[in-house]
């Protein structure tokens, strides 16, 4: 049986005596494959430590609702910076709870509320999945969601206990069911009600180990292994068999973390004398003009990936760079979302002799909350930045970045980060080439001469050959 765990928390120190044995217990049973969920700063850390360590495990970092009781988001600062690290592959959890506990501080909804809406323009930013913590809050939560969203890549409700109340609207906004030990519960028929109208292609299997175990280890330490036991429950409730329906939500789980081992993509490509790296497929905007939402093949190449390259992978991938003129971090994604990647091969290739630029649209300081260049000192060569137009207002329609509203300010603020990043490059000595796609309504004559007055050279690129090389 082919089973995969998205949720369980096996940094928490209840598997401290025995982490090992709790892990390789759960591959005995068919689960080789889990997602660690992140909860605090510290435990999205000790979650992507796990990660390194074990290759079946990924992780997900966020901050748990009841990290905020009161208002203040200073939890979150860490958090572009743990998002971008390599496997993980989600934002979680998250959420709202309201329930009230008699040895815990009442909820704070407000502060829960600003956190929840800090962490989803995070997600909108870094194009992650979400994982959503909702108890006694699903109005509140849904709400937030739509004010926030669009969600492209939506994510999972995690423990759902939205009965069928809710569930027709999580699942039009495009989000899965997870569904743990609680199925299992006597009392649980709201939830058993809803999984029986769930369509089986947004089904999840979780177990949240070591909390909330089935019915026959209530009162237990919940492990992983115990997954078995939630998909028998699942099963028999919508007539099915339980290979049938680890199957299909093994599948489920792979197509939304994007996990698939098998298929993985094009991860780097030549185009005459340049190599360029595919670092992902995310991207902090989404431009009118950009057809990665379509189509991402250039020339004969697919770039679309099925899973995002480790840094080991593109070393090996890339063999000796001083066979190019330059290795390029280009590809239909912006690559400083995963800067730790990328400065990880930039290394490797300047020990090898060879030459680094990073196409970029020059939101880093949007994507980290911080100035990341002296981190690319020695390691990039130079910086192809996307401005695409000298008008802000213009910015914010044609570039849409994720981290903003609708609004105007939001483009003239993001703008003036672009032109930011550009100055404070030059000013480090970076060879910098300020682009833009020329449509037909931009002023591409303003262009040019806004590059030379922020020290860069000018390109312009032409629609119809986005994607091709650049000269």
């Amino acid at each position: 049986m082919d089973l995969i765990d998205t949720h369980v928390h096996l940094e928490d120190e209840a598997f401290d005596p025995d982490r090992v044995a709790v892990i390789e217990q759960a591959g005995a049973v068919g689960v080789k494959t889990m997602i660690n969920a992140g909860s605090t700063p510290t435990a999205n850390c000790a979650a992507q430590l796990l990660t390194k360590e074990f290759p079946g495990l990924f992780a997900a970092a966020g901050v748990h609702p009841h990290e905020f009781p009161d208002l203040g988001v200073e939890k979150l600062a860490d958090l572009p910076g743990q998002l971008c690290q390599e496997k993980v592959v989600a934002l979680g959890e998250i959420g709202l709870d309201y329930h009230v506990f008699p040895d815990y501080p009442p909820p704070h909804p407000e502060a829960q509320q600003a956190a929840y809406r800090s962490q989803l323009r995070l997600a909108r930013i870094f194009e992650l999945p979400l994982i959503i913590h909702v108890r006694e809050a699903q109005a509140d939560a849904l709400r937030l969601l739509r004010e926030q969203g669009p969600f492209p890549n939506a994510g999972v409700f995690h423990c759902y206990a939205g009965g069928t109340e809710f569930l027709a609207e999580c699942l039009e906004l495009g989000f899965y069911i997870g569904v743990g030990g609680p199925v299992t519960y006597p009392k649980a028929d709201a939830l058993r009600a809803a999984l029986r109208q769930a369509p089986a292609d947004r089904l999840l299997l979780e177990t949240d180990a070591p909390y909330l175990p089935p019915q026959t280890r209530r009162g237990k330490r919940n492990e992983p292994a115990a997954i078995r036991e939630v998909a028998e429950a699942v099963a028999a409730l919508r007539g099915m068999s339980p290979d049938t329906l680890a199957a299909q939500t093994s599948e489920n789980a792979r197509r939304l973390f994007k996990l698939n081992p098998f298929d993985s993509g094009c991860f780097t490509y030549a185009i005459k004398d340049r190599l360029y790296v595919n670092l992902t497929n995310r991207c902090s905007s989404d431009c009118t003009f950009c057809p990665r939402r379509v189509s991402r093949r250039v020339q004969e190449f697919d770039l679309t990936l099925q899973r995002e390259p480790l840094a080991r992978e593109l070393i090996t991938a890339i063999g000796d760079p001083k066979a190019f003129r330059e290795i390029v971090f280009c590809g239909f994604g912006e690559p400083l979302l995963r800067l730790p990647t990328l400065l990880d091969v930039a290394r490797a290739v300047k020990a090898r002799g060879g030459r680094v630029r990073v196409d970029t649209n020059g939101q880093a300081a949007l994507i980290h909350g911080r100035d990341i260049l002296p981190d690319c000192e020695g390691l990039v060569d130079e910086w192809s930045v996307s401005l695409n137009t000298a008008d802000p207002e213009q910015y914010q329609r044609i570039v849409r970045p994720a981290g903003g509203a609708s609004a105007p300010q939001a483009g003239r603020e993001v703008h003036a980060g672009v032109i930011t990043f550009i100055q404070q490059a030059v000013q480090r000595g970076f060879r910098v080439t300020v682009t833009a796609v020329e449509l037909p309504e931009i002023d591409a004559r303003a262009l040019p001469q806004r590059a030379a007055q922020l020290g860069a050279h000018y390109r312009g690129r032409v629609p119809q050959r986005l994607g091709e090389p650049e000269d």
